[in-house]
Parts: structure tokens; C-alpha cells; sequence
């Protein structure tokens, strides 16, 4: 979601060896030119810059040393310097930026602001008080940035919107190659939808959002405020990204879109050499989105007034069976209410799961959930045997053994909860999380343990500062 300058010329190398160059290069090579077709890029150096993060006291600095750019850390006694080895976005609104440590991808605290032509911390880590390079990219966060994976990322290439080209490229023909405009509204909708709508969250293939807009803007909110502005629910399906956004080819006329269904106007509308989008689809600041302004989608002829009635988690376009959406609302009311701080929501999905425990007595997911739930709620002994079921049929996920451990101490049992630790450093060592739980269940290994994470890796602020303390 966070994009960069630099990424056109970066990304046409990679792009120009795609399999669709040859027979469609003008295709390949608009693509090239649009946000989608720069999503990562190797990095390329930028003008210096440097701010201060407040809230953790933290200088930051960018600049270009023998060709490559790199960024530097400064908290107190300690620094911190890593060459960039990705850059992620377009470069519309701002540029995201990538390490490698060891065998994995982090992001950088700092990222360019192109709209306020600034350094400043990226989205998420605005309010940070205690910022170093140890936020992990995720696989889903490759989905959409990437046709490839951490060791190897991609530019998104054509299969990521027309599917697998393989009887394509061997018989060329219309009828087996996915063109996302030709499906059913639905069909060709969730290709978009497949990085352009995130929600709340996502439990598994389904995706939770709320039953109406939220005020606060977000970056990748479009698709939920298109779907309930009046203009796409009048259009029978018609109105839907691909009527602005032009993957390939010329820039649309977005007012000429505008116009095929409202070719007349009212005659109380002002009149204006202005666009249709400039007043009825005004750029706002996004709550998550840093120093970057987007456009608000919900096409609104009036600002409406926010309702009084509470908003409601909803499966988007009702996927999936009955139970699935419930189970799902259930795990994502949880995770949702304990990111935004709401008892009622952690509450309202303890109840659904509770509900359907019958069915769901060996889904780990679930039994980590409620576990999760009971140890708030101060139930321990029963969240412990939640969670010991869980890790059981699901033995080698990290994040089950943590929360293991951290009732098992809580509990008392820091045999258990080490061994659940060191299972857990063994298969994923770059988790800062369970080398400081570890530490705490071993305060007098505590040297040596955070030593051991720093030969990982040896630029770890959080780290170091945690060995300089008493």
C-alpha cells in the first residue's frame, strides 16, 4: 500500500522478460507504468533526508553510500544501519522501504512522503515508543506487493490478474486466458478485491468488514465504499474499478464515466470546469496511511452525517457457508476487539465460538482464540488446556507455542514455558517477541539468551538496549 518514486525504470527490466512481453507488448509495457505493475522494485537511491521520531526518541537518516541506499537508526548511545534491498509502491503517495535480515524481509521505520515531499516514521509506526527494524513481511503482505516470495520477490506479473497462462502461452487464444472485465460482476470484482480489500481482517479466505463505511479513511478501503456508494448499488453491477482505473493503456476519462449515466445534471448543480471526482470524490487523509492523502470512493452528493446505530462485522458478500461465517466472525470479533481495545467485541466473539465448540473442539485456531479470552478473563487453568490442545495439532506454529508459554509462566511452570520458547526460536529465530519472553523466563540466562539473538541479528536495537540494562 505504500509507494515509491523510483520503482518505473526499476521494475521494466523484470517485467521485460515476462512470457506476455512478446505477444502483448504494449500491454506489458503500459502495465509497467501503473501502481499495480511497481509494486516492489529493487531499492534506488533517493535524495538524502533525516527526521526525529519523538515518541521513541529516534533519529532517523537516509542516504546513499557506493550506490546503494541505506538507512540509519540513532536512540540514545546505540546505532543501527541497513542497506535497503527493496523499495514498495508506485510512488504515488509514498515509498516503502525493505531489509533483509538473515533469511528474512523487514520493514523499514522510515519511508518518503511524496505528497508532503518529506521523511517521516511509515504507517504503524507513528506512535511507536520503542522503534527498530523488526516489523516481519509477511506472506500476505508479498501476495500483493509480489509474484514472488521473501527470498525472491517479483514485480506483480499478468497471471496475478489472468490466472495461470501456461494453455495460453502454448495455443493462444481468448478462450483460455482470464480476462477479469469479460466475468460475471463478482467473479471479475474479486480480482481487485484480492489486494485492493482488506477490511478488518481476513480469517482464512473470508473477509470481515463492517456493515458500513468507517468515518476514518483508510488506505485500502475503496472497494467497501464503492460497494456502498448509491452510484455502483443503481448500476447493476456495472460501476466497479475497472470504470476509472485503466490497467493497461491510456488514462480513463473519469468525468466521461461520470457522465454516461448522469448526462444530465441538475439545475440546481453549480456550475464548474472542475471534475466530477474533484468534489464528489475528494482526496482525504487516510488514518493508516501516514503523511498521504487518498480518495474517498463513497461519491457521496453531500457529506452524510454518521450514524448513532452501532456498526456490525459482517462477511464480505456473505462468502462461504453459514457456519464458516460465523466461525469467522467469531475469531475476527476477538482479534478485532483486542486490537481496538473493546471488551464487547472480544465478548460478542467469545460467544459465537463457545457456541459452536462442538464442532469446533479441534480447530487450533479457534482453541487459541478462546484460550486467549479465558487467560484475559483470568482463567488460566482452563486457557492452558485450550492452548496445550492446540499446539498438539498444530506443533510446529511459533505464534501457539508463545502464547503457550505465556500462561504457562503466568501459571508458574517456566520449565514449560522455556521448552515452548526454545521450540519456538527454532523454528522461526527472528521472532524479537519469544527471545524476550525467553529472556524474562530466565533471568539469569538473560546475557547470554539475548546474545544468542543478536548473532542473528547483531544490529538489534531492542536487544542491545535490553543488555545495557540492569
Amino acid at each position: 500500500m505504500i509507494r515509491s518514486v523510483c520503482l518505473f525504470l526499476a521494475a521494466l527490466p523484470l517485467l521485460a522478460v515476462h512470457p506476455c512481453q512478446s505477444c502483448h507488448p504494449a500491454q506489458v509495457s503500459a502495465f509497467a507504468r501503473t501502481p499495480m505493475g511497481n509494486a516492489i522494485a529493487p531499492a534506488q537511491p533517493t535524495a538524502p533526508g533525516s527526521f526525529v521520531h519523538s515518541p521513541s526518541q529516534s533519529r532517523f537518516e537516509s542516504f546513499t553510500r557506493d550506490g546503494r541506499l541505506w538507512h540509519r537508526i540513532e536512540r540514545g548511545s546505540l546505532s543501527a544501519e541497513y542497506p535497503i534491498d527493496w523499495q514498495i509502491g508506485s510512488g504515488a503517495h509514498a515509498a516503502g522501504y525493505l531489509v533483509r535480515i538473515g533469511e528474512a524481509l523487514f520493514q523499514s521505520p522510515a519511508a518518503l512522503y511524496r505528497d508532503n515531499h518529506l521523511w517521516a516514521a511509515a504507517p504503524g509506526y507513528e506512535r511507536h515508543s520503542r522503534l527498530d527494524f523488526d516489523r516481519r513481511v509477511t506472506t500476505q503482505c508479498l501476495d500483493c506487493h509480489s509474484s514472488g516470495d521473501a527470498a525472491n520477490p517479483q514485480p506483480i506479473s499478468c497471471d496475478q490478474c489472468h490466472g495461470n497462462p501456461a494453455a495460453h502461452l502454448a495455443r493462444p487464444s481468448r478462450a483460455n486466458i482470464s480476462n477479469p472485465s469479460r466475468l460475471a460482476p463478482a467473479a471479475r470484482d474479486s480480482v481487485c478485491e484480492r489486494c485492493h480489500l482488506t477490511g478488518e481482517t481476513r480469517i482464512g479466505p473470508l473477509t470481515i468488514v463492517y456493515d458500513r463505511p468507517r468515518q476514518d479513511l483508510r488506505v485500502v478501503s475503496h472497494v467497501e465504499q464503492l460497494a456502498l456508494s448509491e452510484c455502483a448499488r443503481q448500476s447493476s453491477g456495472k460501476l466497479w474499478c475497472g470504470s476509472c482505473h485503466a490497467s493497461h493503456g491510456p488514462a480513463i476519462n473519469v468525468t466521461a464515466t461520470c457522465r454516461s449515466c448522469h448526462s444530465s445534471l441538475s439545475p440546481a448543480h453549480p456550475v464548474s470546469s472542475q471534475t466530477c471526482a474533484s468534489c464528489h470524490m475528494p482526496r482525504r487523509p487516510a488514518s493508516d496511511g501516514g503523511h498521504s492523502a487518498f480518495t474517498d470512493h463513497r461519491i457521496q452528493s453531500r457529506p452524510t452525517p454518521a450514524s448513532s446505530a452501532p456498526a456490525q462485522l459482517r462477511v464480505w458478500r456473505d462468502a462461504g457457508s453459514p457456519f464458516d461465517r460465523e466461525r469467522a466472525l467469531g475469531l475476527a470479533s476477538i482479534e478485532i476487539g483486542e486490537r481496538d481495545g473493546a471488551p464487547e467485541l472480544i465478548q460478542n466473539g467469545y460467544r459465537r465460538l463457545a457456541a459452536l465448540i462442538a464442532r469446533l473442539d479441534r480447530d487450533p485456531e479457534v482453541l487459541s482464540a478462546l484460550g486467549m479470552v479465558l487467560f484475559l478473563k483470568d482463567q488460566k487453568a482452563d486457557a492452558r488446556k485450550l492452548l496445550r490442545t492446540a499446539v498438539s495439532l498444530r506443533p510446529n506454529d511459533p505464534s501457539l507455542r508463545e502464547k503457550l508459554a505465556l500462561i504457562e509462566k503466568s501459571l508458574g511452570d517456566t520449565s514449560a514455558a522455556v521448552t515452548h520458547l526454545e521450540q519456538a526460536v527454532r523454528l522461526d529465530p527472528f521472532s524479537p517477541r519469544a527471545w524476550f519472553l525467553l529472556a524474562d523466563c530466565q533471568p539469569n540466562q538473560r546475557r547470554a539468551i539475548l546474545s544468542r539473538f543478536l548473532r542473528l541479528a547483531p544490529q538489534s536495537l531492542l536487544a542491545r538496549e535490553a543488555l545495557l540494562s540492569p
